[in-house]
C-alpha cells in the first residue's frame, strides 16, 4: 500500500496546480480544498501565501535542474550538452496544457522585485546563466559569459513562446540557434 503524501506536501502539490493552471490570485481556501487539509495546516506548514508561493518555486526549479542535470550527464558532446536545455524544454511545449514557465509567470504576476516570486526568477535565471557559461566554455566559446547571456535569452524566449505556439517549433528553433551561436562564439 502506497502512503498518503504528507499535508505539507497535499498543499504543495494543489498549490503549484492552481497557481500553473488559474495563476497565483488562488485562494488558500481553494488550495486547502483542493489539498483536502483545514486552513490553519497552510499556516503551520507555510507562515504565507507569500511562503508558500516562494516554496512552490523553488521546488518548481529544483526539479528542473535535477531533470537538465540527467540529461547533461547523458551527453558528451560539448555541443550537444549545450543543447540539453534546449531540447529538455521541447518535451513539454507540444501540448495545449502548457501556459507558461511558472517562474515567468510569478514574476509577471508580482512586479516588485522585493517579491519572493522575483527573488525565484533571478535565483533560477543566475542558475541557468552559470549553467551555460560552464557549456559555452566546454564547446570552446571564446567569451563564455557573453555566450552563456545570449543562451539564456533562447532558453527563456522558449518558455514564454511555448504560451502561443504549441508545436514545439520554439524549443527546435531556439536549440538551432543556439548551436549556431556556439559555433560562431568559438
Amino acid at each position: 500500500m502506497v502512503p498518503r503524501p504528507s499535508a505539507r506536501d497535499r498543499l504543495l502539490t494543489a498549490a503549484r496546480e492552481l497557481f500553473y493552471a488559474e495563476g497565483f490570485g488562488v485562494s488558500v481556501d481553494a488550495v486547502t480544498a483542493r489539498a483536502n487539509v483545514a486552513k490553519p495546516t497552510v499556516y503551520a506548514h507555510f507562515e504565507s501565501k507569500d511562503a508558500l508561493i516562494d516554496t512552490v518555486l523553488s521546488t518548481a526549479s529544483e526539479e528542473w535542474f535535477t531533470e537538465l542535470d540527467a540529461e547533461l550527464e547523458r551527453r558528451d558532446d560539448p555541443l550537444e550538452r549545450v543543447s540539453a536545455p534546449f531540447d529538455l524544454l521541447g518535451t513539454n511545449l507540444p501540448d495545449q496544457a502548457y501556459h507558461g514557465c511558472i517562474l515567468i509567470n510569478s514574476a509577471a504576476s508580482f512586479l516588485s522585485a522585493d517579491h519572493p516570486a522575483h527573488r525565484a526568477l533571478t535565483t533560477h535565471d543566475d542558475r541557468m546563466l552559470e549553467v551555460f557559461e560552464k557549456l559555452a566554455a566546454q564547446a570552446g566559446a571564446t567569451d563564455p559569459l557573453d555566450t552563456g547571456r545570449q543562451l539564456l535569452l533562447l532558453y527563456n524566449g522558449v518558455k514564454a513562446r511555448g504560451l502561443v505556439d504549441h508545436t514545439g517549433s520554439a524549443a527546435r528553433d531556439a536549440r538551432a540557434a543556439a548551436m549556431i551561436l556556439v559555433t560562431v562564439a568559438r
